[in-house]
């Protein structure tokens, strides 16, 4: 284990869901190691030290811009198992509230929706898009309404949360205390100099229910050790021979692969980066920015995975998939921009019933954790480790 601050009291915790064998495990050498025990993927109570200390403390992708395109639209999302509301004031900058009214913690708003402002379902307390308080009807006796010029302060407006935005992606940190999000991004941003991420364009969302834990999501996500059982037309886009086990710089995972040819889906008929050089042309990256900004980068896009969990078997995937320039979300572009969209679904597809049997094998008293590949498993292996670092930091 690194050298640095840690919480007793988490330690402790951690060991009584693990036990100190499985605490060993996680920061083992992959040769001797083998993955989280079971408890790790159907704890209540780990989930939830994974909700408030992982998800809560860290920057989390909350959404598109695109999808709150106007003044007033508002995108519902948990983060940490935090209920919050993305949206855009009319200011026209994107804002973040906690989504609980203030008098008796009513959640307010429950689907994707655009309003000039908030009124909670409960007693119609009435907010501005920037959260602050500016009318509670009969809370003074009837017929009275208290109404707000600037707002009812600290304990009466909406609690902001810390919102940042990169080239048309949002971003939230609950706790308000992580790096800035340049600094977070920086390991990823300096892979990819030669990407000029100003030409991304939002081009559409699918969304999946997985019936597994986050986690296996991100396992199965960096290993390409799978590719040749369960991908048949991946690996014939890329073969196992082009692969290799990808690494970790700092908090962000990083892989690529060369394929041999460009197809639909992939590099082919939508308009690539501006500038790209010739070597990148047909090269595929994919990085995770931990804990789940996962993104994988082609010459022809910059398409998402995110996971957000739910339950320790239970996990919400959103997929949003950017191409470039303006003309890739055109009409022009309709067929190969298609093409893209249903390769990702197709093959997150492939995925999920594997991730339900992986689930499902957690159950057993006879699995230990498995043994892993040094080959191909090693920054899995640190995906695992990484989750109890943050656990356990003071």
């Amino acid at each position: 284990m690194n050298a640095r601050a840690t919480d007793a009291e988490a330690i402790a915790r951690v060991k009584s869901l693990i036990g100190d064998d499985g605490f060993t495990q996680a920061f083992a050498d992959v040769e001797d190691a083998s993955g989280l025990p079971n408890a790790a993927y159907w704890s209540d109570e780990w989930l939830a030290l994974e909700q408030e200390r992982v998800f809560r403390r860290s920057w989390v992708f909350a959404g598109a811009e695109a999808e709150i395109p106007e003044p007033g639209d508002m995108k519902p999302i948990e983060i940490g198992g935090a209920p919050l509301i993305i949206m855009r004031g009319m200011d026209g900058k994107v804002h973040a509230v906690h989504n609980v009214c203030r008098h008796r913690g009513a959640r307010l708003v429950t689907e994707p929706c655009r309003k000039s402002s908030i009124t909670c379902p409960y007693h119609a307390w009435n907010y501005a898009l920037d959260g602050k308080l500016r009318a509670r009807p009969h809370f003074s006796g009837p017929d009275s309404v208290d109404r707000f010029e600037n707002g009812g302060g600290d304990k009466l407006d909406l609690v902001p949360v810390r919102v940042e935005t990169w080239n048309g992606c949002i971003f939230a940190n609950v706790s308000g205390d992580a790096d800035p999000l340049e600094v977070w991004l920086a390991p990823f941003l300096n892979r990819t100099r030669a990407y000029d991420y100003s030409a991304i364009r939002w081009a559409g969302r699918i969304d999946f229910e997985v019936r597994a834990n986050w986690k296996l999501v991100y396992e199965n996500y960096m290993e390409g050790y799978h590719v040749f059982s369960v991908h048949p037309k991946l690996l014939k886009f890329a073969p196992m021979n082009v692969r290799w086990s990808g690494e970790w710089d700092a908090h962000v995972f990083y892989n690529d692969y060369v394929f041999p040819e460009i197809e639909e889906g992939r590099g082919g008929g939508l308009p690539h980066y501006p500038g790209l050089p010739e070597k990148d042309a047909q090269r595929g990256l994919w990085f995770l920015c931990f804990p789940h900004f996962a993104a994988e980068v082609f010459p022809d896009q910059f398409t998402l995975l995110v996971s957000y969990p739910v339950a320790p078997d239970l996990t919400r995937e959103e997929l949003h998939v950017f191409l470039i320039g303006d003309a890739a979300t055109s009409d022009e572009h309709r067929g190969p921009r298609e093409a893209v969209l249903q390769m990702w679904d197709d093959l997150n597809r492939e995925d999920l019933g594997m991730l339900e049997l992986l689930q499902q094998g957690r159950l057993s008293p006879a699995y230990d954790g498995g043994r892993l590949s040094p080959h191909w498993e090693g920054p899995t292996h640190q995906f695992g480790r990484r989750i109890v670092e943050k656990i356990i930091a003071a």
